[in-house]
């Protein structure tokens, strides 16, 4: 509800304004000692203008509160009926700027009233020129990443929303749409927020922290295993769900934690989906993650923690079964010097309807960075030994096991765009996949430029 104040605020400014401007009928020019005079009570009107103004804030975030401190101050609008010669030119230009020191404030007023709705919308984008193509190594040459929409729509109250709509270039030069997430929660308090919707799936780091903008990461691009499904990714990157999340503040720290679950996921085409649409074969996946981030003393920007999901798996194609089984663990350590990543994931697989009973895989990958004023360099060694007895990696079309080695660095150009380059070797361990995944060289070297921006 809004609240009627006895005098407007622009009346009661410029009646201040120009009541102190005015000046008697005379002939006269004006001395130098009055307009010194007037400079003096045209600041004390902008001083009572300020006063006021805050007085208005304060009944605006208080309207019980009493009006009567205002009253008083209506004696200077009668003055402007009784003025008499309008002041010089010098005083006018100065009115003028009152005026628009007024229009200023009733402006950020009715703008912080009427602000309870919107579309807060920020966006990533990113284009790659290299001897190959980051993610699908059989191509080469310039490529487009991806157009990415952030939006954080305003819904009031404890309740909370983001979408994350991304436009890309497939590996055949098509471009897809994709609502990369799409959740809404309820914040309980600063210590819980429940999320429902697709979301990222909560294990590891990076897969949280560092979303499909890159230019939010040092790196030109994730590890190849913890990639997104279309991206090279072997582990569901997305859940669609219900997602408990939160902190509790102990000791130099706070713990994190974080419960979701959500639909079964499906192997489509050699790529993990996360059944957006609801499940085939009503199977759930469930998992949660605990991390105690230091925040003083001498580890202070260290995050530790352990997560783990299980998930039934099925093929389109192949119509198999899998249980997934995974435990992982990791460390960050975030500063403004360093940024030191490790990710370990064991995964233990058990083919349901097909042979090879349970199978034990392992991957993981080591990241160290130095932010340096000129830049950020980096080095990353990443390794994914995965069974190909386990029908959900065999089915896969980046399932195959793998090492790579690399170094990079980051120039930031300014505080909303970043040149990236990079240089790689990969190796692929299992020569079989070389004609189940679609093309994809065996053993190749990379050299990679990257230009990411936000806006």
């Amino acid at each position: 509800m809004s609240h009627q104040y006895p005098i407007p605020i622009r009346a009661l400014a410029l009646g201040l304004a120009l009541s102190a401007a005015s000046l008697p009928a005379s002939a006269d020019p004006v001395s130098d000692a009055k307009l010194d005079q007037l400079q003096q009570k045209l600041d004390r009107s902008l001083q009572m203008i300020e006063a006021l103004s805050n007085r208005v804030k304060e009944l605006e975030t208080h309207p019980g509160a009493s009006t009567a401190a205002v009253a008083p101050a209506a004696a200077p609008a009668a003055a402007v009926a009784a003025a008499g010669t309008p002041a010089p030119s010098l005083e006018a230009q100065r009115l003028d700027a009152v005026e628009q020191k007024v229009d200023q404030i009733e402006t950020a007023n009715a703008t912080r009233q009427t602000d309870d709705s919107g579309l807060p919308m920020h966006g990533f984008a990113d284009v790659g020129l290299g001897n190959r193509n980051p993610y699908y190594a059989n191509l080469e040459g310039a490529n487009i990443g991806s157009l990415d929409f952030y939006l954080n729509p305003k819904l009031g109250g404890k309740v909370v929303s983001l979408a994350e709509l991304i436009f890309e270039v497939g590996p055949s030069g098509e471009v897809g749409t994709d609502l990369e997430r799409f959740q809404v929660g309820y914040q309980f308090n600063d210590e819980a927020t429940v999320w429902v919707g697709r979301f990222h799936t909560p294990y590891g780091y990076i897969n949280t922290a560092l979303h499909h903008g890159v230019w939010l990461a040092d790196a030109l691009r994730r590890p190849k295993f913890a990639n997104f499904e279309d991206h090279g990714g072997v582990m569901p990157g997305h859940t669609v769900g219900v997602w408990l999340t939160g902190a509790k503040r102990e000791f130099d720290g706070k713990f994190l934690y974080d419960f979701y679950a959500g639909n079964g996921q499906q192997i489509q085409e050699g790529i993990i989906d996360m059944q957006s649409g609801g499940n085939e074969h009503g199977a759930a996946m469930a998992g949660s993650r605990l991390s105690y981030q230091f925040t003083g003393g001498a580890v202070d920007g260290l995050t530790m923690g352990v997560n783990g999901f299980t998930d039934k798996v099925n093929s389109q194609q192949t119509a198999n079964l899998t249980r997934l089984n995974m435990m992982g663990v990791y460390a960050v350590y975030d500063t403004d010097i360093w940024e030191h990543i490790i990710e370990a994931y064991s995964f233990h697989d058990t083919n349901i309807n097909g042979p090879g009973g349970t199978n034990k895989s392992t991957a993981w990958f080591a990241q160290f960075a130095y932010r340096a004023p000129w830049g950020v360099p980096y080095v990353r060694f990443e390794r994914a030994d995965l069974d190909q007895r386990d029908l959900y990696f065999a089915e896969q079309q980046f399932g195959a096991s793998y090492y790579r080695g690399g170094a990079g660095v980051r120039f930031d150009l300014n505080l909303k765009s970043a040149i990236k380059f990079e240089v790689a070797h990969t190796r692929t361990i299992d020569v079989r996949t070389q004609d189940l995944s679609f093309g994809l060289p065996v053993e190749y070297n990379e050299v990679l430029a990257q230009y990411a921006y936000r806006f």
